[in-house]
């Protein structure tokens, strides 16, 4: 076991998480946690929306035993957060935490907001290591996506569905825009409009078992196009070689490794 240590650092130890949604970096950034004792940053864009908590993935990321950090808490109506300040909440942070912490940790997907932290590399003095998560074969991860998005309609009480966060974003106009963007709520969308169903009170008078079949399933398609970008992307971001000879994340991104997820 590693020994915790919380001493003081001018430059933090920045441990990245990276990879597609459900490879489970949010269970690789516990783990590695509670063995460091180090605190964890989620690099998302998404989960910054407290009233998105089930269809971000938010909602049980945060356990017993384990400091998480959220770039920020704000509510869909603020509208989004972009990329740009994403990453000056992320960048603040780690070196917040860095200040205390000898290592942190940041798990993150967010394809805008890890391509602004790369294009900030030589800016920033932080020692990096990255483990990148790769999605397993299509058929294994189209079967946890089609699982996952099951849970997010059906959720153990007394959880709010995704279902029950699109009805009430859907009931303000100036929010359709922005809910329709999200991975999740748009393949529910097109189920609505498919079967003719009235997307505000779809929380209320949830749909046939057969029609939340198919939005699982879409959803999981969905999720799984963008996963396999993620990947391509992050790989394309970190997957350099170069030695910790000097300040800057362009000389610390040294031991970027692959993983499959199990």
């Amino acid at each position: 076991m590693i020994p915790s240590d919380t001493r003081p650092t001018a430059r933090p130890f920045v441990h990245l998480i990276a990879g597609p949604t459900g490879v489970g970096k949010s269970a690789a950034a516990t783990a590695l946690a509670r063995q460091s004792g180090a605190p964890v940053v989620v690099a998302d864009r998404l989960q910054c929306f407290t009233d998105l908590a089930t269809t971000s993935a938010r909602a049980g990321a945060d356990v017993p035993g384990v400091r998480r950090y959220w770039l920020g808490d704000r509510t869909f109506a603020d509208g989004d957060l972009c990329a740009t300040a994403a990453a000056d909440a992320l960048v603040a942070l780690v070196e917040r935490l860095g200040g205390r912490h000898r290592r942190v940790i940041v798990e993150g997907g967010s394809i805008s907001l890890l391509r602004e932290l790369a294009a900030r590399r030589a800016g920033l003095d932080w020692r990096l290591t990255v483990r990148l998560l790769a999605p397993p074969d299509r058929a294994e991860y189209i079967a946890a996506l089609t699982r996952r998005a099951q849970e997010m309609l059906a959720p153990e009480a007394p959880g709010r569905s995704l279902l029950d966060e699109l009805a009430t974003l859907w009931r303000e106009p100036r929010q359709r825009w922005l809910a329709a963007s999200v991975n999740g709520f748009e393949a529910v969308l097109e189920c609505c409009a498919k079967y003719g169903i009235n997307v505000s009170d779809i929380g209320e008078r949830p749909p046939s078992p057969h029609v939340l079949d198919r939005m699982a399933a879409l959803i999981a398609e969905r999720h799984a196009e963008h996963g396999f970008l993620q990947h391509r992307v992050f790989s394309e971001i970190f997957e350099s070689r170069t030695a910790d000879s000097g300040p800057g994340i362009a000389a610390a991104v040294a031991t970027a490794t692959v993983e499959r997820a199990a």
